[in-house]
């Protein structure tokens, strides 16, 4: 009988091909759209119809042959690891695996754990149980739970990025030997910290991780292997944390897995052991989809849940990738350490990278791609990528890395190989003290990064940082870098090794360590700095085009143009063996203005305005210093960071404050779209229910963010909302509010 129905199947799936065959020549000639649904689909379907779906993601991708080919994922779980190798799609006809229609499926990394056999420990909270499988990380209900540590902190509340949450070392530490300080007091709580592992952060921006070798409970001192030669080591600064210990399992929201036992152990945040309508899931995959040996191949509108994505191609071989692209793809907790497996390296993340070592020539470098993607929760740095024009736009890179493990110089995006745009991204509170750091010749343009290394984590470190080699050619322009306890932009050098040949322009740095700037022959034009926090004797420059660096005999910057910039405070740095600060330093130093009223001289830097006054020094010569152009004079006002499907970041912020005589409205336009539609009034109802036909409705803007506004009255709370237009289809916008004075 068995026969009989897989013949049948197969006169069925000859009968769906040449009933689809008129529909697939229309969509591109001589490709083919498979189907896989988890929920009801089968792997001995055709996958040519919805009726007909593949079961798995496998399934599907493996009948993937053709430029133009796609697989079309349903909604639902899909806990698969599938391997890409050889296909060969076409810059105009893609190889796709996406989403089908609208649905955004999971590809999931964690496997549901159920037991009927959960143990409750009443005086601790702790519920166990055995499972099958070994696990990495835990989620309850897709939010992550935190793996037992001390001192406590939570990933729930964002606790684990702020380093008042990890224990410090007392001066007399040495390597291999830990001296906590007593602060958040190792030895009274009691843990027992043997074979737990130790998170140290003993190398200024590098952080490893090593297996704690002896502690005795109550004590205040630990031994670990250094193995890793010398590092920045200052005890001052040194701090850790302990992690993967059932002695350290005392809170809710906590967890431990014993892989020997294979016994977890979990205290909910509800306080009652799981049940099956819990959704409790444990990680045991990390890459759910590999790429190798292929081209033209596109992934997009998936959610990746615990798994990633790993497309690379080989050293010293025939097998490379290249116009690879990730399309809007939400990564949530993409990587996760094995830590609770007993393992201490790096987590496997998500690696994107077209460069082949070849013996005897050239590497092969290809280009990858990702767009409009979000990155949200990975326990390592979010994402590597490497190739030629590699082309990294309209990301949101939000509260990634807490533990910041790295054994080499890494940011929290990092690129690597040549000519790379890096464009209208986000990036907000990651805790690696650098954000970004580009590969060679690059471009970085129109991006926001918020908070880097707010909790202070790691020492040193910038929201753009750039060694020497990526500094020639580099073009850092357009940027909003504020709110950090690390410098805004970054490059580095020193001695006799000195960088050069960049491009520092048109960025907006505020509220953090601001512009720093060692090497020779950059370019420094129409940048904004201010409010660097104070946080020593002297007051420090908010734009350092260093002279000289504390006793170093090397002079930087001879030959570097410093224009049109306006800071709180330009100078060429610390003169250590006189006091005071070096004059601002450069071949071509002109039509600069340094003062600390400098936001005095702005229309409303606190709300984001940040032209230049009318007839103030900001615009008193032919060329504005600064950033913007004064009054209405363009028609763009440059807004960094990812566009949204809507409408987002108004100016002035929503709830905010102005004077009476404000002139202008901005916002940054939608993702992709043709024009915005603007609406105007007192009336809260009003303006949020309106259509082009209400009074409200004032005008539609095209290739412009500036809305002029008409004549405001003191005291009174204004409402306005901008709709996108994408071709037919219009997305409605937030209803925004300021008040006047």
């Amino acid at each position: 009988g068995d026969s009989g129905g897989l013949e049948h199947r197969d006169n069925m799936r000859g009968t769906l091909l040449f009933l689809l065959a008129g529909v697939l020549i229309s969509q591109a000639a001589g490709s083919s759209i498979f189907i896989a649904d988890g929920t009801n689909g089968d792997d001995l379907n055709s996958g040519l119809h919805p009726g007909q779906a593949f079961r798995t993601i496998k399934q599907c991708v493996e009948h993937l042959s053709k430029p133009g080919d796609e697989c079309q994922i349903r909604t639902g779980r899909y806990h698969e690891s599938v391997n890409i190798n050889g296909l060969r799609g076409t810059a105009d006809k893609p190889i796709v695996i996406k989403g089908y229609g609208d649905e955004v499926p999971i590809w999931d990394g964690t496997v549901h754990i159920i037991s009927s056999s959960w143990e409750m420990d009443s005086k601790s909270g702790i519920c166990s149980t055995v499972i099958k499988d070994d696990i990495f990380a835990l989620l309850l209900d897709d939010e992550l739970l935190t793996a037992a540590r001390w001192p406590n902190a939570h990933w729930s509340d964002r606790s684990v990025f702020n380093n008042t949450h990890w224990g410090k070392f007392n001066e007399n530490s040495s390597y291999g030997h830990v001296i906590d300080d007593g602060q958040l007091g190792l030895a009274k709580s009691g843990v027992n910290a043997t074979a737990t592992m130790a998170i140290l952060n003993i190398g200024s921006f590098i952080t490893y991780v090593r297996p704690v070798t002896q502690h005795v409970p109550g004590t205040a001192n630990f031994t670990y292997n250094h193995d890793m030669g010398e590092t920045h080591w200052k005890p001052r600064y040194n701090q850790y944390f302990l992690e993967a210990g059932v002695s350290l399992l005392d809170v809710p929201g906590e967890w431990f897995y014993d892989k020997e036992t294979k016994k977890l152990y979990v205290i909910t945040p509800s306080g009652v052991c799981p049940d099956s309508k819990m959704s409790l899931r444990g990680r045991t995959i990390d890459y759910g989809l590999i790429i190798t040996n292929s081209t033209g191949v596109t992934v997009s509108n998936i959610s990746y849940i615990a798994s990633n994505i790993h497309a690379y191609s080989v050293h010293y071989s025939d097998s490379h990738i290249n116009d690879i692209t990730l399309d809007s793809l939400k990564f949530k907790f993409p990587s996760s350490s094995r830590r609770m497996l007993g393992i201490y390296e790096q987590p496997n993340i998500t690696n994107i990278i077209a460069i082949s070592n070849q013996t005897g020539a050239d590497p092969i470098y290809g280009k990858v791609s990702v767009i409009n993607c979000t990155f949200i929760g990975s326990e390592g740095v979010p994402l590597n990528y490497g190739g030629k024009h590699c082309f990294i736009h309209n990301n949101m890179f939000i509260y990634n890395d807490w533990v910041a493990q790295t054994e080499n110089h890494e940011g929290t995006v990092n690129g690597y190989g040549y000519y790379e745009e890096f464009s209208h991204n986000t990036m907000m509170y990651n805790g690696k003290s650098a954000g970004y750091r580009p590969g060679l010749k690059a471009t970085s343009i129109f991006n926001r990064i918020i908070g880097q290394c707010d909790g202070k984590i790691q020492n040193d470190g910038a929201g753009i940082q750039v060694e020497n080699a990526p500094q020639y050619g580099f073009n850092v322009s357009y940027n909003w870098i504020h709110n950090s306890p690390k410098s805004g932009i970054r490059f580095d050098g020193g001695g006799i090794h000195l960088g050069g040949n960049g491009t520092i322009s048109y960025n907006v740095v505020w509220a953090d360590g601001g512009v720093i700037v060692k090497g020779d022959n950059h370019t420094m034009a129409n940048n904004i700095v201010f409010d660097k926090p104070k946080t020593s004797d002297f007051i420090k420059c908010s734009l350092c085009v260093y002279y000289r660096l504390r006793h170093d005999p090397v002079i930087e910057n001879n030959n570097s143009v410093v224009i049109n910039n306006a800071a709180s405070q330009a100078d060429g740095g610390h003169n250590v063996d006189e006091g005071g600060n070096w004059p601002l330093q450069g071949e071509i130093v002109e039509n600069n203005y340094s003062g600390h009223d400098v936001k005095g001289h702005m229309v409303d830097p606190d709300n984001f305005d940040f032209r230049p006054v009318e007839g103030g020094p900001l615009a008193n010569s032919s060329v504005i210093k600064g950033a913007y152009q004064s009054g209405l004079q363009s028609q763009i006002y440059w807004i960094p960071g990812q566009r949204m499907y809507k409408a987002s970041t108004p100016i002035p912020p929503y709830g905010s404050t102005v004077t009476y005589m404000r002139d202008a409205l901005m916002f940054l336009e939608a993702y992709m779209t043709d024009q915005h539609h603007i609406y105007f009034g007192t009336d809260e109802y009003a303006v949020k229910s309106a259509d082009s036909k209400s009074k409200e409705f004032h005008h539609t803007l095209q290739q412009s963010n500036i809305f002029h506004l008409p004549k405001l009255s003191p005291n009174t709370k204004y409402f306005w909302r901008v709709d996108a237009q994408r071709g037919g289809n219009v997305y409605k916008g937030d209803t925004w509010s300021f008040n006047t004075k």
